[in-house]
């Protein structure tokens, strides 16, 4: 072997010891026997576990993980579902006492309402009236202070009302908090300063004027147990041995306290509570849970005397004449009513000519002597909430279809112009409307998109703030410049803040999207104009070879109420005059001159 060839060989030797100490040890790998009962799934998942043992997971998540984690498949979805995971989800946030603990209670929906549970306030620029127009301008661009509120001693809010410098607001366990939100201030403390006014109120009602001074009073619907008498009988002989009485409670809006209290028999219980009328002659009313609207006469004048009287409890007429359609809300202004039945029917009630004459265009109708005439409204569709101005009305169906009627002095219809509707009139809108409110003049709409974002839109009066971000005001619905939180369900506003409530119920059906008016293909369209077109060509046509004036005429307005349907009453009426009037015309001109030619 040549010197070449060893030396080659030598460095290949050192190469392979040099890798074969630095290179790691090549352990065996142990074999491992794979248990009979696990051969056929080699592979865990959670799908393999026991429910129990996905069960003591789920307990140590949040409420979001969980929903998360049931919406992945079906069977997750069954089990993310269990009472004892969301019992302790709904006591791990809960302050206030506990609720009954049966078998009944839902607590998915009690711990979804708690921690969905919330109000923003946003303040509006209400105070620009006496500044220029410059100033005025660059001073509504800025944006609006969002103040959330939340109080872990409520149970999801439900319902919230603006009362001066105060704000009330009502949750699921039937507790009214009230918040102070002093006028005037851009600014709220925290901690809040809030207070309790009572306990399981089942309704309340204020003034329902847009001026927050009228709202001096608030009425609310409460229930007590009381011992039924032996002696007392109700329909048959015997004893009644518990039942349920209701009550109002009349509070001061500024101490808080008691001013006055009404009774009524145990046998009825009511479910909803409602004002309409002025101080001196006010009316309440209260729907009974078997769907009767009752009504009493009120004079808050009378509340600070220290003597008791009587009050006289009446059914309203509309239940009188109508006993199988029952009320399932009332709604008041301060001369209106509106009554919406099971069914979805809508019914207005005005007190006043003025009201009448803003609603409906005109006073024909309308019977002083007889105020309780109940006037039904036409709609295709069952209307699910509604919401009641001064001098207009806004409905909101079951397509998600917004109907509005009224005075449109200031655009407040969203019709795009400023003309009175007598009827309710579709309004187009983008998306799917959550919530309506009718202010003094304007109208707001909570909007959803398919994602889940939601926005506010308004139109009408801008002036004082009354829309944020549209100074000028708008006939038709345009976006505000408003924050709105994904969990918002209802709004409503003051001249100072607009107020919008969170709060999700899994017990309540989702906002419905938006379905526009069913209309005809276009190609049928075009084929009937076609069609449409030839018939009114063959009128033409047959009249040119008619000599007579007066078979013209008559053909005319043959073709008239024939083929334009779409004129109204008004219009077809008119137009057959004006042709009568021009034939009497043209035969009394033939019949002079005919005279004068016999001369």
């Amino acid at each position: 072997m040549s010197g070449r060839k060893k030396k080659v060989l030598y460095m290949n030797l050192r190469h392979r010891t040099s890798d074969r100490s630095t290179a790691p040890p090549n352990h065996k790998k142990r074999r491992t026997v794979t248990p009979p009962e696990l051969k056929d799934n080699a592979a865990l998942s959670m799908q393999s576990l026991p429910p129990e043992v996905v069960e003591h997971i789920l307990l140590n998540l949040s409420a979001f993980d969980v929903i998360a984690f049931g919406s992945t498949c079906r069977y997750f979805h069954e089990l993310s579902l269990s009472q004892r995971v969301w019992k302790r989800l709904c006591l791990r946030n809960l302050v206030s006492p506990t609720p009954s603990n049966n078998d009944e209670t839902n607590w998915k929906r009690l711990a979804i309402l708690k921690l969905s549970q919330g109000l923003v306030l946003q303040r509006l620029n209400s105070g620009l009236g006496n500044v220029g127009s410059s100033q005025h301008h660059a001073r509504s661009q800025q944006l609006t202070v969002v103040r959330p509120f939340n109080t872990p001693m409520a149970q999801g809010f439900r319902r919230v009302v603006p009362i001066l410098d105060h704000t009330l607001l009502w949750d699921y366990k039937g507790t009214i908090f009230i918040l102070f939100t002093p006028r005037g201030s851009v600014t709220w403390q925290r901690p809040y300063n809030y207070s309790v006014l009572c306990y399981q109120a089942k309704d309340f009602a204020v003034d329902p004027r847009a001026n927050l001074r009228f709202r001096q009073y608030i009425y609310v619907l409460m229930s007590h147990e009381v011992n039924g008498d032996p002696s007392v009988s109700v329909g048959h002989p015997g004893s009644i041995p518990h039942t349920t009485g209701n009550f109002v409670d009349v509070f001061q809006w500024d101490t808080h306290q008691r001013a006055f209290r009404m009774t009524f028999h145990f046998s009825l219980s009511f479910t909803q509570v409602r004002l309409s009328g002025p101080e001196a002659n006010r009316s309440l009313l209260l729907l009974s849970d078997t769907g009767k609207v009752y009504s009493l006469h009120v004079n808050e004048t009378q509340f600070n005397i220290s003597h008791s009287y009587t009050l006289q409890l009446s059914l309203k007429r509309i239940c009188h004449e109508q006993p199988d359609l029952p009320i399932k809300q009332v709604h008041s202004s301060l001369n209106s009513i509106v009554y919406i039945t099971a069914d979805g029917s809508v019914f207005t009630e005005v007190h006043s000519a003025g009201a009448y004459r803003q609603l409906f265009g005109t006073y024909s109708g309308y019977t002083p002597s007889d105020v309780e005439i109940y006037l039904p409204l036409s709609l295709p569709y069952k209307v699910v909430k509604c919401s009641i101005g001064l001098n207009h009305i806004c409905l909101l169906d079951t397509c998600g279809r917004i109907f509005m009627q009224g005075c449109n002095r200031y655009g407040q219809l969203g019709t795009g112009d400023k003309i009175d509707r007598g009827e309710p009139t579709l309004v187009v809108v983008s998306l799917a409307p959550v919530d309506v409110w009718c202010g003094l003049n304007h109208s707001l709409v909570l909007l959803e998109a398919e994602c889940g974002d939601k926005q506010v839109q308004g139109c009408g009066c801008g002036s004082r703030g009354r829309l944020p971000g549209c100074l000028e005001g708008s006939p038709v619905f345009v976006r505000l410049n408003v924050k709105v939180p994904r969990a918002a369900t209802s709004l409503c506003s003051s001249r100072e803040c607009l107020f919008l409530l969170c709060c999700h119920d899994i017990a309540e059906p989702p906002a419905r999207c938006y379905n526009p008016p069913v209309t005809k293909d276009q190609k049928d369209a075009e084929r009937e104009q076609e069609e449409e077109n030839e018939k009114l060509q063959f009128h033409l046509t047959q009249m040119k070879r008619c000599a007579s004036t007066n078979r013209q005429v008559g053909m005319l307005q043959s073709a008239v109420n024939q083929h334009m349907t779409g004129l109204s009453s008004v219009h077809k009426a008119f137009l057959d005059a004006a042709l009568t009037i021009v034939l009497d015309h043209y035969s009394g001109a033939t019949a002079n001159k005919q005279q004068q030619t016999n001369d």
